[in-house]
């Protein structure tokens, strides 16, 4: 639900056909029905990371106009090749869980996510934030970077750069 509205705000503003932008929106449309993780990348330079903060907190903003929002209304919302959101018997998503997982990506870009508790990683679900425990063999990546490096996503707080 979250993407739904970031990718509305980038294309209210007339700048989703910026290369960085458009590559973003394009895996943003797959990630919640292929089900993988949201790019959001190192790569980026100051103004272009900052301009997805921007879009960030606007697209929550956006949803704190809202208590809740039907899931009649988010399945009629199509992402990439028509696919849809299917919210398992739901009859409502609660917007304050989404904003918090918005606020979590905000958190991520500016380095202030905190850690998960040891061994476990942060899990967003239409309830909230909660942690989950993960196998001890785990790495502290998500996606392609986790099979390629083994480096931690996390140090003293802060997220590590691709290269450390």
């Amino acid at each position: 639900m979250f993407l739904k509205y970031l990718i509305d705000v980038v294309e209210l503003t007339g700048q989703a056909d910026t290369p960085f932008l458009a590559q973003a929106i394009s895996s943003w449309r797959l990630a919640p029905i292929y089900d993988f993780g949201v790019s959001l990348e190192e790569t980026w330079t100051p103004l272009q990371r900052q301009n997805v903060l921007d879009f960030l907190e606007k697209a929550c903003a956006r949803l704190a106009t809202r208590e809740s929002i039907p899931t009649e209304e988010i399945g009629s919302w199509a992402f990439t090749g028509g696919e849809r959101v299917f919210h398992r018997g739901l009859k409502e998503v609660r917007t304050a869980p989404v904003i918090e997982l918005g606020e979590a990506f905000i958190a991520l870009l500016r380095h202030e996510l905190p850690e998960p508790p040891p061994g476990e990683a942060w899990f967003f679900t239409h309830e909230g934030r909660s942690s989950i425990r993960m196998n001890p063999s785990w790495n502290g990546r998500w996606g392609i970077g986790a099979a390629l490096d083994g480096k931690p996503l996390f140090k003293d707080g802060k997220l590590l750069p691709v290269d450390s």
